[in-house]
């Protein structure tokens, strides 16, 4: 052995370096352990590009990898296969929520797309398993609509529609990830540069107006990348130069018919295939050979699902069929169905041989991925990454001292200064940057910031101080919640809605039909925050049966985290039914007012609140101040991050609010005097909004007036009030405090 080993260190290098290129990626990074200088040898340039072109056969069969939709265990995985190369192997672990790799391998490297709270796209060398998360991706800026309250009209230019992309610039030896927005009127291109500061950027030369669909990506083939807009023109961008051209398409089909149509690569010509919608016409594949020549589009290959044989045919039903590469001496084609299936079909046509039905050989589910190729082609490479995200956000001493100046700044200064440059905007936007923001921008003593709810369908709000005319009244039920790291959750006129004021950020909150079609009522939703997983969590809550003259009640509960989930939760309800009053949230629980109208009867002197532990997630039942339900209203609110549960006192047109201290025992804070301001301030009608730290006088607000009082001197200042109005028109304003946040959730 010592013999041996005495012959192979006698070896020269560049022979080891040799030998070394023709071996899988992932051996190559198991022999960079050996000494520092393999280590460096095989990251070099050039042992990546050597390596390339040595470890993928070009004569070869091609090979492919694939996920489960979802597998038996909890793990996940991607798996590789291979014709003629045994059976479907492990690749590596999957962490991503239904991954799609939309874009052929580029020197190894592929663009995915994933689904999910945490979705968007990745760059990804599935052959060394790194991954690379590309910002703004899952629900981009540019997309989301930001109304003018003076003009009801968008205030920022927003497109409905976004292509992506990846290319590779020979000249500087640059990976980009470009994406093309669109809309009806106006089409921009942003480039964002792997191995840099991770920002996007708008091309040199911006595109013709044209609409492009997501479910469509970018081709990229002889330097230029190639989209493929909804009128079938076939629209280019050179990566080098960054500037726009156009090919002809192919010929029409079938008198003009509306096809599906996908473009790809396939035999290093640009493909395009074209069928009717589930199968019911030919399906054509066309390449462009030689895009100079009188007639560069050729035909390929020509076939019809609905002549196939059984089960061939059956086994392959799929919304999705795309090339995936030449095999058998060139004469077949490879296709990849939704479901993961592979088969090849003769240039001529006819019956389809089944090569891969991954359901044989992985447990798990296959489901149709519809619009998303669900299979890809695997290219051994070396090629890195680069840096991660996190690695980027603090390139410079300068950008570092920034940050501690920006994260202290409000919300609208911090989004201006984020346009000074683009490390800036690369830093204010990073999820360490907005979570430093949220924690100490709202530090500072300062009054409630107060904004009214103009239209919360479109997300429309304005400031209490920039209030240009009177806010919109209503007379339906609704509700805001307190801020909650930087986030808000309401409920208007049978919808919910998730919230950030601050950056004009508005979502409706979507559930199935059962629970879309549930009564609503003002403690269904509620928001929380957990702090061990840094996610804000959404408990939903519906009756299924509610009596008060027999006091039955059935109450289901659902629960969802915004990054850790992307559906609702089916949990055990809570033990004692929530009554129809706001839920409050503070130090890791969300708090509902028992309803006593239902289940057993309480004692009329206490009440009870129930509560949800948002790391735990579990519901318990605590014992409220001695304030009784018959008296009037009792409310529950988080005032300057403590509980307090408000009673009012309606025979001395008064409030008693309560403070839960330490160890969960409550005492009387203060007794809100209103009987010398009504009417226009009641006990019945007046609800506790928060309080200013900088001299403790709480905030009162009654729907049609706003006022800070002060528990030490009795003294009530009105802030605002409507201007006079008939005394029997109820419609109220909507207002919330809001938090300086960036937070920006991502829901389905």
């Amino acid at each position: 052995m010592a013999c041996e080993n005495q012959e192979v260190a006698q070896l020269p290098d560049d022979v080891v370096m040799e030998i070394l290129s023709y071996l899988p990626a992932k051996s190559i990074g198991r022999f960079r352990s050996v000494s520092s200088s393999w280590d460096a040898q095989l990251l070099s340039p050039s042992f990546v590009e050597l390596h390339r072109r040595r470890a993928n056969n070009p004569g070869g069969q091609p090979k492919l990898f694939f996920s489960p939709t979802e597998e038996p265990s909890d793990e996940c995985y991607f798996y590789s296969w291979q014709p003629g190369g045994g059976p479907v192997k492990k690749l590596m672990e999957n962490e991503l929520w239904f991954p799609r790799p939309l874009t052929k391998p580029l020197h190894g490297l592929v663009l995915i797309r994933s689904y999910g709270a945490d979705g968007g796209y990745d760059v990804c060398n599935p052959s060394t398993g790194e991954f690379m998360h590309i910002q703004d991706t899952r629900l981009p800026f540019k997309t989301i609509r930001r109304y003018s309250i003076q003009t009801q009209q968008p205030r920022v230019p927003y497109y409905l529609d976004v292509a992506y992309g990846l290319g590779y610039c020979s000249v500087k030896d640059e990976y980009k990830v470009v994406r093309l927005f669109s809309d009806a009127c106006e089409t921009r291109c942003e480039v964002l540069v792997l191995r840099a500061p991770a920002y996007w950027r708008p091309t040199v030369q911006q595109p013709p107006a044209c609409i492009v669909e997501e479910h469509n990506p970018a081709v990229f083939l002889n330097g230029s990348l190639h989209f493929l807009p909804e009128d079938g023109t076939i629209l280019t961008f050179n990566v080098s130069d960054e500037t726009f051209g156009s090919l002809p398409p192919p010929p029409p089909y079938l008198d003009d018919d509306n096809p599906v149509v996908r473009m790809t690569e396939l035999d290093g010509c640009l493909c395009i295939c074209r069928e009717k919608t589930e199968g019911d016409g030919p399906y054509q594949a066309w390449l462009l050979r030689d895009f100079k020549a009188n007639k560069p589009w050729e035909q390929l290959c020509c076939f019809d699902r609905r002549v196939w044989p059984e089960p061939e045919r059956a086994q392959l039903q799929s919304q999705w069929i795309t090339p995936l590469a030449m095999c058998s001496g060139r004469n077949k084609v490879m296709f990849g169905t939704g479901t993961c299936k592979v088969f090849a079909v003769d240039l001529d046509g006819g019956a389809p041989e089944i090569m891969l039905s991954p359901d044989e050989d992985i447990p798990g589910t296959y489901d149709d991925t519809e619009d998303d190729p669900a299979i890809g082609l695997l290219e051994e490479s070396l090629v890195p990454l680069g840096r991660i995200d996190d690695e980027m956000y603090l390139l410079s001493p300068t950008t570092e001292a920034w940050w501690d100046v920006l994260k202290w700044l409000p919300t609208r200064a911090v989004l201006e200064l984020s346009l000074v440059c683009r490390e800036w905007r690369m830093a204010t936007t990073s999820p360490w940057f907005i979570d430093a923001h949220v924690v100490h921008a709202n530090s500072i003593k300062r009054r409630p910031r107060i904004m009214f709810v103009m239209d919360p369908s479109f997300g429309q709000w304005c400031d209490l101080d920039d209030l240009p005319f009177p806010p919109n009244f209503t007379f339906a039920p609704f509700h805001y919640s307190q801020p909650c790291h930087g986030l808000n959750v309401g409920t208007f006129g049978g919808n919910d809605f998730l919230c950030n004021p601050a950056i004009r950020y508005n979502q409706r909150i979507e559930y199935d039909d059962e629970d879309q079609q549930a009564d609503p009522f003002t403690g269904r939703i509620a928001l929380g925050y957990d702090s061990d997983s840094d996610d804000h969590v959404l408990v939903f809550l519906a009756y299924d049966e509610k009596n008060p003259d027999t006091r039955d009640y059935k109450l289901r509960c659902n629960v969802r985290f915004l990054k850790g989930d992307s559906w609702w939760r089916r949990v055990e309800p809570p033990p004692k039914p929530v009554a129809d009053v706001p839920p409050t949230y503070a130090d890791g629980k969300i708090y509902w007012v028992v309803d006593p109208m239902l289940g057993p009867r309480l004692d009329a002197t206490f009440c009870e609140l129930v509560t949800f532990d948002t790391m735990e997630r579990e519901f318990e039942v605590v014992e409220g101040p001695p304030c009784g339900h018959g008296g009037g209203r009792v409310s529950v609110v988080e005032l300057h991050d403590a509980i307090r549960v408000a009673w009012s006192d309606r025979e001395a047109d008064a409030i008693d609010v309560w403070i839960m201290e330490d160890g969960g025992a409550w005492s009387m804070e203060c007794r809100i005097e209103l009987a010398k301001y009504s009417p226009e301030y009641s006990s019945e009608r007046t609800l506790l909004m928060g309080i200013d730290p900088t001299d403790g006088r709480i905030l009162l607000n009654t729907g049609q007036s706003l006022g800070y009082y002060n528990i030490k001197t009795g003294e009530l200042e009105t802030v605002y009030r409507v201007p006079t109005r008939s005394p029997k028109d109820d419609s109220i304003f909507c207002a919330l405090i809001y938090q300086e946040s960036l937070v920006r959730p991502f829901m389905n």
